[in-house]
């Protein structure tokens, strides 16, 4: 049961990080400092609760948002869900090793957990930033952050939780997908 229970936690942290990277590392950090639901200490993932880790996610965190405008290519996308899917994979195989040594199915379910909520998040982001002015893509960027930091904070201290932020993803991916077809679908009929 702890086994499941560690592998939800990490998965709901995961999915936070594939959605914005840094805040939810940063949390991973705070709850293994505090010992709240994981302890990394003694793993192979102690780095992990390092204070300087915790001071470089939210470094991190904040130029993200000042550079946000920036990060709205292809190309600083792809490397935000890069970071994410790490990120997500390590912190999901740190919350299992802290009980178990077979630790390595959390960074295989981690890094997709990540992968397929940070792209689908970062499809929506894209679709709404167009439809935005700046002011208010800002406070997306912002609202976006903040709300990956909560979700992985409910992840940790009620690791069910952590399965309802997959499954919002899953969700999140499918339907997107479904758009982008129905709309091209769409785009087909105006030949």
């Amino acid at each position: 049961m702890n086994y499941l229970l560690d592998l939800l936690q990490g998965l709901g942290v995961a999915a936070a990080a594939g959605a914005s990277p840094f805040l939810p590392l940063a949390v991973a950090a705070v709850a293994g400092l505090a010992n709240l639901g994981a302890d990394y200490e003694g793993t192979s993932f102690s780095f992990v609760e390092s204070p300087v880790l915790l001071a470089l996610a939210v470094v991190l965190a904040v130029a993200a948002l000042v550079a946000r405008r920036r990060l709205e290519s292809p190309t600083a996308e792809r490397v935000t869900l890069g970071l994410g899917v790490v990120f997500g994979a390590v912190v999901a195989a740190a919350t299992v090793a802290d009980r178990s040594d077979v630790w390595w199915p959390a960074l295989i379910a981690g890094g997709v957990a990540a992968f397929v909520v940070g792209t689908a998040v970062q499809a929506l982001l894209r679709r709404t930033r167009a439809r935005l002015e700046d002011e208010q893509r800002t406070l997306l960027s912002i609202g976006g952050a903040l709300g990956a930091a909560l979700v992985a904070v409910l992840s940790v201290v009620l690791p069910p939780l952590g399965a309802v932020a997959v499954a919002a993803g899953i969700w999140l991916f499918v339907g997107g997908r479904r758009q982008e077809t129905t709309k091209h679908a769409g785009l087909r009929i105006l030949r």
